[in-house]
């Protein structure tokens, strides 16, 4: 099965059918249906017209990418480049899994909003999960908060320990400005942004 476009997934999580879809962006339902289906193949400036009709915009994020590491106690299990995040509320959902592919009794379903069910859904799916269902379910922040009270192998805990230390360590370069507001009053106001350090200060 196809990965749904962004076009089908923006306008299934406004609530929108193609046709109140198409109405709202000025198109034509067959239009939409075609590119949802990928029979067609829209421009740029479409797929952005059609996502701010249903509230929604492009985001560009970095891709993770996975190790396949094999142990011989554990057995096969992946290991990521970096952290992300699952927006909300998807990474707070209640989540269903086959038996199977966790070693579980039965399909158990578990509550993310809830924080003990969350701990004990991400201690399985660090070892038994594949890479869609990661990406998909455990939420890097969420993900940070829970690590210390996460009950994990030895060799799991190992192998992520340095994901999660790249996430946390405090970050090179100077200081962010928050939606680039300082640095706008600052140019209307007329004073120097970033203000200058006290060691440029005194250099002067």
């Amino acid at each position: 099965m196809e990965p749904k476009t962004v076009i089908e997934a923006a306008r299934r999580a406004a609530g929108l059918s193609q046709r109140r879809l198409a109405e709202m962006a000025r198109t034509q339902q067959s239009s939409v249906s075609e590119y949802e289906s990928r029979r067609k193949s829209p421009t740029l400036e479409v797929v952005e017209r059609l996502l701010a009709a249903a509230d929604a915009e492009l985001a560009v994020k970095p891709m993770v990418f996975f190790d396949l590491i094999e142990d011989p106690e554990v057995g096969s299990f992946v290991v990521p480049d970096r952290l992300w995040s699952v927006p909300i509320p998807d990474c707070f959902s209640r989540v269903q899994v086959l038996k199977y592919i966790f070693h579980t009794d039965d399909h158990q379903v578990w509550d993310l909003s809830d924080p003990a069910a969350r701990i004990t859904y991400y201690e399985l799916v660090l070892v038994r999960g594949l890479p869609e269902m990661l990406l998909d379910s455990v939420d890097g922040l969420l993900l940070i908060e829970a690590w210390p009270h996460m009950n994990l192998p030895e060799v799991i805990r190992a192998a992520w320990q340095p994901v999660i230390d790249a996430a946390t360590a405090s970050q090179a370069g100077p200081p962010r400005d928050p939606g680039g507001f300082s640095a706008r009053i600052a140019g209307e106001i007329g004073i120097e942004w970033p203000p200058p350090t006290k060691s440029s200060r005194r250099r002067r």
